[in-house]
Parts: structure tokens; sequence; C-alpha cells
């Protein structure tokens, strides 16, 4: 299937329509509402770009499912709601909410409100497989993590992360490959975590620079919101 780069202007109706979906479905593969589907068809809202291009990739899957038979392009969702979409390759497409630098400072208040995660903008990343748990996608602000490494990501890289449940920290956590997206009470992080101390709950925290001012420090499980292992970067 070619990757959609551009739109072409699209009747939000009539995509429903050949899609074979009541407003109610279509808004549930869109990770909408019925209302917002209701919105953009009556013309009082505009659909965002990041549903635009959900909507794109699966009216291209369907036009190239009827045309390829043998090689049928799918979407998938798993029970966390983030949705995939098989592709010619044998790949997949996962589609996840962003959280922009800007608004960091809305999530620490609204991680938990659904409406809000609806309208942030959503992103694509190339995965091997559907994934199970909870994905998001955090942009990367400043250095720090970049210490000139393969493995290392740069300023204004985007980051596809996989929630570490609670249940789990008191497990430690493991050497992730890209760091872990760590939501504390007062902003949002992007390190690695190098020690825990299971007794006080505190994690130490590292930075890939080597610079003198991203030195280690502390912090305690009691002050986290979520914690996310960073599974793939693109920049």
């Amino acid at each position: 299937m070619p990757t959609i780069t551009h739109f072409e202007p699209i009747d939000i109706k009539i995509a429903r329509k050949k899609l074979g979906l009541t407003q109610t479905e279509f808004g549930e593969k869109l990770g909408v509402s019925m209302r917002a589907v209701q919105s953009w068809e009556s013309g009082t809202r505009n659909m965002p770009k990041s549903v635009m291009v959900l909507l794109s990739q699966m009216l291209a899957a369907q036009e190239y499912t009827q045309s390829e038979v043998n090689e049928p392009l799918e979407l998938y969702e798993n029970s966390n709601g983030n949705k995939f979409i098989s592709m010619k390759s044998g790949k997949m497409k996962i589609f996840v909410k962003k959280v922009p630098v800007k608004a960091f400072g809305s999530y620490l208040t609204d991680f938990q409100n659904v409406e809000y995660i609806d309208d942030l903008e959503k992103v694509a990343f190339t995965v091997d497989h559907i994934g199970k748990g909870k994905y998001m996608c955090f942009e990367v602000e400043g250095d720090s993590m970049n210490g000139g490494g393969i493995d290392d990501t740069p300023d204004g890289a985007e980051l596809l992360c996989r929630e570490l449940g609670r249940q789990h920290w008191k497990d430690g956590f493991r050497d992730s490959q890209y760091g872990w997206v760590i939501v504390h009470q007062k902003t949002v992080l992007f390190k690695d975590i190098v020690y825990f101390d299971e007794e006080n709950g505190d994690i130490t925290c590292r930075s890939r620079s080597g610079l003198p001012q991203h030195k280690d420090f502390v912090i305690n499980l009691n002050e986290v919101l979520q914690i996310f292992k960073v599974i793939k970067r693109t920049f």
C-alpha cells in the first residue's frame, strides 16, 4: 500500500458509508465519539489532520483489499484501544496519541481524562507485530539523551512508548535500549533508570549526553504518575 503523504478533500459521510460503518462503529474505528463523527459530517467541526491520516489509511486499505484479494489489509485494535493496520510487507502500522512538548503541562493534569486524550494528535509508527499494552508517543525536548551513540535520541524525536503498569514497578526496571519516559507530578522526563532502591521506592535517573549539567538524580515513585518504556524512535 502506498504511503499517504497528502490528502484530497474527503466527504466524511460518503467515506463512512464506503467503509460500511455506522456512525458509532466509525467513531470506534477512529478512536472518537459518535458526537464527533456527527459534527464532522454536519460540517460544524473539521476532522483533525491526525484522524484524517487514519481515515485515509483505512480507505487505502479497503481499496487495496478489493484489488488484491490474496493479500488483504486489515485493521486491528488491542484491548487498550491502540489501532494497527497490516501492510503488504508483513509489518504493521500502529496509531498512537502524541504528547508534544508544549502539552506536557496539561498532560500531567489530564492524562486520565478520556476527552483530553481523544483530542491529542495521532501519529503512526511501523512495527513488526500487534502489541499488547497501552502505547503513547512523547516528543523529545533537548539533547540530554543524545551522547552520539546509535541508540541515543536527539532533540525533536518522537518516541513510541509502552506503559509499564504500576503493579510491575516493584519488580524493578530492566535496562531499556532507548530509555524510559517518566511522567512525574511536575514534569515529563526522558531518562535511563540505572538503579532502583526497592526499600525506599527511589529510582536513580541518568542522561546519556555525558555533559556535567546532566547529572544523575533520584526521584521517589510516590511522585510518579506513569512510566513508559521507549520501544521505537523516529527523527
